[in-house]
């Protein structure tokens, strides 16, 4: 590149992770990333050993950071098992980085987008452009699970901090078996509401919401009503200008499911309770191809945003890392993260030529794929040919010229 590269003024975070994911992360940073724009990293190590080594410290640094900076990236994390903690020589066993830092930022929405790829053969051909959100907190994660010793009844009881006292459920008549208590609260429903609709309107895509109403009037009911009191308030003006709509009904979710792979919810948001979204998102990637072919963020109503890869850390790529410096991993989605954290900050900064060349970072690697479907030239996940197949390298090498022939064709204010 002649230009120099565009600078995105403030910081950035980046979390790298475990495995072979802290390497591909440097690769992408200053292989691909370096040659275009000019970005300040935060970086910190997340892994299972640096937050064993810190107890801890190590995430919480890069946590006081993404609340500072509001745009980071994290690369693949192990949340360990009791077997994986003895096998690393671990002092415990840590909880999910992933749970702790949607706690410590309010994470309101995490969002699952397909990133279509013409010439793809998919599993569900039909469906296309869908956007999964699944509420980031509450529902069944974290909630009272308990064996119910025999049969008698069950007495639900709130005490206020007032003092006061009422029965919410007094004669629920119970056999052995087990009992589940999952509860919402107002505040973490209207936090999830404004991060749906603020990324509806980043993305230009409308919404529904989906649960089942009919079963769970009260529980559902909250959803739609605390969506429709936002919607009205903040929200409404803003869609109609684009053209979005946002129904104020519940869709039951059986009948949307059952609608996405036939590609009756294609360009629409579709946002779930945190335990239906959980189980939908991963169903929709399997649809599509794979979570390797999935763009997944986590939102704020503050607008703070943490772009990750959905898939896991692939530890059988490891040996030929640690053997031969080769990445062997597919790093399409990962890349992708990093296109959206920047395109997150340069928004928050209000550099629309910034937010515009990070679109087309992430249609570089569409392109790239696309043009490898026709060559062969593809990771071994992707590849129909896998005597043809490259490591992650070639890949982050072909995105580079791929990006920087779209510059070169169409430039814009790459200025330092």
């Amino acid at each position: 590149m002649s230009a120099s590269p565009y600078k995105i003024n403030g910081s950035i975070v980046d979390m790298t992770g475990d495995g072979v994911w802290p390497f591909m992360s440097a690769e992408i940073r200053e292989q691909l990333i370096a040659p275009f724009f000019a970005v300040d990293w935060k970086v910190h190590d997340v892994s299972l050993q640096a937050r064993d080594k810190t107890n801890d410290a190590a995430l919480n640094a890069a946590i006081e950071d993404l609340k500072t900076h509001k745009a980071a990236v994290k690369g693949p994390t192990i949340t360990p098992s009791k077997e994986e903690t003895a096998k690393f020589g671990l002092s415990k066993q840590w909880d999910s980085p992933n749970g702790i830092i949607r706690r410590a930022i309010n994470g309101a929405a995490i969002l699952r987008n397909t990133i279509e790829i013409e010439g793809m053969e998919k599993f569900s051909p039909l469906m296309h452009d869908v956007t999964i959100v699944r509420q980031a907190v509450g529902g069944i994660y974290g909630a009272p699970n308990v064996s119910i010793p025999g049969r008698g009844k069950l007495k639900v009881i709130f005490e206020g901090d007032d003092g006061s006292t009422v029965v919410l459920v007094e004669n629920r008549k119970v056999d052995s078996g087990v009992a589940l208590l999952t509860t919402e609260t107002d505040s973490s429903i209207r936090d999830y509401a404004h991060a749906v609709f603020q990324q509806a309107l980043s993305m230009h895509k409308s919404v529904i919401f989906a649960g089942k109403d009919t079963i769970n009037p009260t529980y559902d009911g909250r959803f739609i009503d605390l969506f429709n009191q936002i919607f009205k308030e903040s929200y409404a003006e803003k869609f109609k200008a684009q053209g979005l709509t946002f129904n104020d009904k519940v869709q039951l979710i059986d009948a949307v499911v059952s609608k996405i792979p036939q590609g009756k919810m294609n360009g629409m948001i579709i946002a779930l309770k945190n335990y239906d979204g959980d189980v939908v998102s991963d169903q929709v990637a399997g649809e599509h191809k794979s979570l390797g072919l999935m763009d997944s963020t986590l939102v704020s109503a503050d607008g703070t945003l943490l772009a990750d890869p959905p898939h896991g850390t692939a530890p059988d790529l490891e040996s030929a890392w640690h053997e031969k410096k080769v990445l062997l991993a597919n790093p399409a989605a990962h890349i992708f993260a990093y296109a959206e954290a920047i395109r997150h900050k340069a928004e928050l900064n209000g550099q629309q030529e910034g937010v515009e060349l990070a679109k087309r970072l992430k249609l570089a690697v569409v392109e790239t794929i696309e043009a490898g479907l026709k060559s062969g030239a593809l990771t071994g996940d992707l590849a129909p040919d896998k005597s043809k197949s490259i490591n992650g390298q070639q890949f982050i090498a072909n995105v580079r010229d791929v990006f920087g022939r779209m510059v070169a064709s169409k430039p814009m204010a790459m200025k330092a």
